[in-house]
């Protein structure tokens, strides 16, 4: 027995209340492993597990299950089983699982109550386990008596399917009692199947039993949001005695519950309010979820989704004569805890970071599609990132063999287009490409392929693998024994509408694929054992390009071997919707701490500079609002180009300049009157100088951390309140000449401005940031020079100081010019790069930089853009 089989042994023993010593003692584990095993179960103990988060309409509606005797559950407990011993969960996972379900169950209504409509929604992360969350509800709720469980499913087959052997394997069971999967129950506790786990397996009459509604067994099915799916499981329904439909506790669990189950169409009304002449029902899956749970008395309906701003922009009080309330989470919305081991967005993208206005995660993982790769199709040519791309999929398959992991499922995700037929083309480029390939390590390795796969590992691989994981740390050697079978083992799928392919897990558990595709890998689909991702499809909502990102999830034991090619835009996407689900995660915790409800406060959404939160028809009843922390005591500066689209840039870059030049031509009160060594410095500027050059001054899109409108905004509401009145204006170049970095001609009379040097981090468009110790105490008096020093004397940072010590009445403007020469006057090693490849090329430009110092106000303003929903939105103290 292997190390980790006796810990999974040992953990089900301990399960099952025996102490721990005699768990790890028992004959069953062998002695060489006791020791390293009691090491793990005391990490365990030292895990702390961060709690869900909850917003609830009735803080004590959770008594009900706090008074109940568990000893006679039967369907949790075979699962927690099952977790630990099966799939060899650490207990701190199931632990946590265990807590938040009771939390979510909890907020449930005691299923022999009388009446009761309760609607919530369970906010998880894209990728993250939420399929396990709602599988353990279920069992729970089956043993505290709820009766018929309908599982609503994704939109197409595959889902369908998916989560139907899912919930096969770990809640009902096979009459076969196959291995991998629970037991099946005994005589009594069996569960009544109408739904099948294959691909047209979905609800039909003719597989129900009205009887089974009436029993002691639980009654289960997953059925996808279909039109006609639907309507045959009402009429169905509709067919059982009034009896039963009124005493059986319906719980639904509706998942990705943002697509198809949001309202798209009907008309927004209260319940008091009179029919309007230009009524539309509610749209169609809506509608006929509305109608499912209508035809019970105690229903219970919750909503899971990793994207939920459609959900919480449901119109929270909207009544329909037909099919009454909305699916709006009246009664709890729940933030479950990012799992151990989880990489999201922020871990693989990283995102900007409000508090301290740098950024916070990002993982090396993340390689370039460049414009030109883009173009290689109309060209006739094979992009050359996707080949490296295919070749970097063959590296870490062999890798996860060496380590061990051979027999587990590994794929790629190519996704370009939605359209079929781009995809049918794909195919045959890839498939041709792939057995060139294949070809050339078979008969031709010494032709090129060895040296390239050898130097994809050592200079690819290993140097992010050393960074995160020494200890997996290996040469070429170790892992070429393995490239041949795992290239072998390889086969290439579309998973489209029109191909009939699919990847079945289930039947190929080592399965390793290459998967082309469009919407149907969008959404809910996992993709076992995703290494490499292609990804170039752009989204207009920030939901659907969420979802889009199927690379999200676990990777134990091969998270160094990730890697995601995509477009320097996309990046960027990724990061300020890892900003969003940050904030609105932040929200939500301050609503628990100050205990109210879903309709007391509504949630906010950060809306992005591009894309729209939602789609328009499920965003129709919300509206705008400037709700935001202010800038005081902040810094804001560009330190994102759009580097990647260099004709852009050089527009931009032009225009930059020369409203530079005019603004600098405005200024006349320069101080001292002989230039600092860096450049100029202007005195007293009014603030209407700083407004006008902020109007003109042109930031791109991809510099989403400043906005000059916003920024413009808050000065005009502080200038009102005779706040930062007084401007310094002050330019920021080297302090001693550059042959190779050249000086700007900025029209300014009495010195040359010297550039400076700024690189880009990596292949991004960030350069991470453009200030340096001391910038901020430009322009400071004396008496605030010597506060500052004070300041520092408390170890705040120089330029936090300077922030500090600086007077409400006064702002600071800087400017930096930034050549384009940066990164090639002197290479370094690490992960700087140079701003161009080739600075003299025609579209290569000059940089100018801004960065501005806000000190503490005394009434600070708040400015930013949300999307709110009916319930409205106030602060909170």
């Amino acid at each position: 027995m292997n190390f980790e089989a006796a810990l999974s042994v040992v953990r089900v023993l301990i399960a099952q209340n025996i102490p721990r010593d005699q768990a790890v003692s028992n004959p069953a584990v062998p002695v060489a492993h006791r020791a390293r095993i009691q090491e793990v179960l005391d990490q365990d103990d030292n895990i702390i597990l961060a709690p869900a988060r909850m917003v609830v309409a009735a803080a004590r509606r959770d008594e009900w299950l706090r008074q109940l005797d568990r000893s006679e559950w039967y369907y949790w407990p075979r699962l927690r089983e099952y977790l630990l011993a099966e799939k060899r969960w650490h207990a701190p996972a199931v632990r946590s699982l265990d807590q938040t379900t009771d939390r979510i169950l909890g907020q449930l209504s005691p299923p022999a109550e009388e009446r009761f409509d309760i609607r919530g929604l369970v906010l998880g992360y894209v990728q993250s386990g939420k399929t396990a969350s709602y599988t353990s509800l279920i069992a729970k709720a089956a043993d505290v008596g709820y009766r018929l469980i309908v599982v609503l499913s994704g939109i197409d087959n595959g889902l369908r399917r998916q989560t139907n052997i899912r919930l096969k394997r770990e809640l009902v069971g096979y009459t076969d009692n196959r291995p991998g999967t629970v037991h099946l129950p005994p005589l009594g506790q069996q569960w009544h199947e109408f739904t099948r786990d294959e691909i047209d397996g979905d609800f039909r009459p003719g597989y129900a039993n009205h009887a089974a509604l009436q029993g002691s067994q639980p009654v289960l099915l997953v059925v996808k949001k279909n039109g006609p799916v639907l309507r045959r499981l009402l009429r169905w329904l509709g067919e059982a005695p009034d009896e039963v439909r009124r005493r059986i506790p319906l719980l639904v669990i509706d998942d990705e519950a943002d697509q198809a189950s949001v309202d798209t169409r009907g008309t927004y009304q209260t319940e008091d309010g009179p029919l309007p002449p230009d009524y539309e029902p509610p749209s169609t899956i809506n509608g006929l979820i509305r109608d499912l749970l209508k035809k019970f008395q105690r229903k219970a309906y919750v909503a899971y989704t990793a994207t939920p701003s459609a959900n919480i922009l449901i119109p929270h009080d909207t009544f329909d004569p037909r099919f009454e309330n909305d699916l709006y989470p009246k009664d709890f919305i729940v933030d479950l805890p990012r799992p151990d081991g989880y990489f999201g967005a922020e871990e693989l993208f990283g995102r900007f970071d409000p508090d301290t206005g740098g950024s916070a995660g990002g993982l090396d993982v993340i390689r370039e599609v460049t414009q030109d790769d883009l173009l290689a199709w109309d060209r006739g040519e094979f992009p050359a990132a996707l080949e490296t791309a295919i070749l970097n999929f063959v590296v870490a398959g062999a890798a996860r063999a060496h380590r061990g992991q051979g027999d587990q499922p590994a794929t790629m995700l190519i996704h370009i287009s939605h359209l079929v037929a781009e995809q049918r083309q794909l195919e045959t480029a890839v498939s041709q490409k792939y057995s060139e390939l294949r070809d050339e390590w078979r008969y031709q390795r010494d032709h090129g392929i060895l040296d390239r796969l050898r130097s994809l590992w050592e200079q690819e691989f290993r140097p992010v693998t050393r960074a995160s994981h020494l200890d997996r740390d290996t040469d070429f050697t170790s892992i070429e024994p393995h490239v041949g079978p795992f290239l072998e083992a390889v086969q290439i799928k579309v998973i489209n509408s029109e191909t009939g392919d699919v990847l079945d897990y289930e039947r190929e558990p080592s399965l390793k694929a290459i998967a082309i595709g469009g919407n149907r890998l969008s959404r809910g689909l996992t993709l076992e054992g995703l290494m490499v991702s292609y990804f170039v499809r752009r989204a207009m909502t920030e939901d659907a390009l969420m979802q889009m990102g199927r690379w999200f999830g676990f990777r134990r034991g091969y998270d160094d071997l990730t890697r995601i090619y995509t477009t320097t835009e996309l990046d960027g996407w990724f990061s300020d919707m890892a900003l969003m689900e940050h904030l609105l995660r932040g929200d939500l915790r301050v609503y628990e701490e100050q205990n109210l409800t879903p309709l007391q406060v509504g949630t906010r959404i950060l809306q992005h500079h591009t894309m729209q939160v939602t789609s328009a028809v499920k965003r129709r009843f919300a509206t705008d609002t400037t709700i935001s922390a202010s800038y005081s005591f902040a810094l804001a500066q560009t330190f994102k180009f759009p580097l990647h689209l260099t004709g852009e840039l050089a527009q931009l870059c032009d225009e930059n300049l020369q409203s530079t030049r005019e603004f600098l031509a405005r200024l006349t009160v320069i101080r001292p009157p002989t230039w600092p060594a860096e450049g100029p410095m202007w005195v007293d500027i009014p603030p209407a100088e700083i407004l006008e050059f902020l109007r003109v001054f042109r930031v791109h899109p991809e510099a989403s951390s400043l906005s000059p409108s916003l920024i413009r905004a808050y000065i005009e509401r502080l200038s009102d309140q005779g706040e930062l009145q007084n401007w310094t204006v002050s330019v920021q170049g080297r302090s001693t000449p550059s042959t190779q970095l050249g000086n700007a001609e900025w029209g300014v009379e009495g010195g040359t401005i010297k550039q400076i040097r700024r690189t880009r981090i990596g292949e991004t468009n960030s350069l991470g940031v453009i200030t340096e110790p001391g910038d901020e105490a430009k322009g400071l008096s004396e008496t605030s020079a010597a506060l500052m020093q004070q300041y520092m004397a408390q170890n705040v940072t120089e330029n936090r100081a300077a922030r500090r010590a600086r007077p409400p009445e006064e702002g600071l403007l800087l400017l930096y010019p930034i050549s384009r020469q940066s990164g090639h006057e002197q290479r370094r090693p690490g992960t700087r790069r140079p701003l161009f490849a080739n600075p003299d090329d025609v579209n290569a430009r000059d940089l100018i930089g801004m960065a501005i110092s806000f000190p503490e106000a005394r009434n600070p303003q708040a400015v930013a853009a949300y999307l709110v929903g009916t319930a409205g939105w106030s602060p909170v103290e």
